[in-house]
């Protein structure tokens, strides 16, 4: 009996010892498949972490985008604050020349009255457009009278005073 009893313990221990492999192999197939579930898990995050960066990169882009329109606009708007500058500095010329020709005007009203109330200068013009025209004779003579009155009237009162 002492030999097949030790058959016995052996079978027994050989039998243990493979459960007790089973077990361990199906310990670490349990162990396999969650660490398998787990780098599974890891990848979807992952994905979803780069849909998301590839999300952040279009919105990043389209802000680029807006931030470039902006950029347009603006200097749009500085060329039309040039245009607006460059007409209201032509229209202050113009402003300014209309200045000038008014005040040129003014001086010519000014010339003119100054000749008009220098009746002796008025009278002599008044000769000279006479002694132009042709058969106007009995004018000149009227307007020669005229003058030599109004000189001697002068001065009579020239000596008179």
């Amino acid at each position: 009996m002492g030999l097949a009893h030790s058959a016995v313990a052996f079978d027994h221990t050989v039998t243990t010892t493979f459960s007790k492999g089973l077990a361990l192999w199906s310990a670490i197939g349990t162990v396999s498949r969650q660490g398998l579930a787990l780098w599974s898990a890891v990848s979807a995050v992952s994905r979803q972490g780069l849909a998301l960066w590839g999300t952040v990169g279009t919105v990043s882009s389209q802000g680029l985008a807006l931030w470039g329109t902006v950029g347009t606009v603006s200097s749009q708007g500085l060329a039309l604050w040039s245009a607006v500058s460059t007409v209201s500095s032509e229209g202050l010329a113009l402003w300014s020349a209309v200045g000038t020709v008014s005040g040129q005007g003014l001086a010519l009203w000014s010339a003119i009255r100054t000749i008009l109330g220098d009746q002796a200068f008025f009278f002599q013009a008044l000769v000279t457009v006479g002694t132009i025209g042709n058969g106007l004779a009995e004018h000149r003579v009227a307007v020669f009278d005229l003058w030599s009155s109004l000189i001697g009237s002068r001065q009579s009162k020239s000596s008179a005073g």
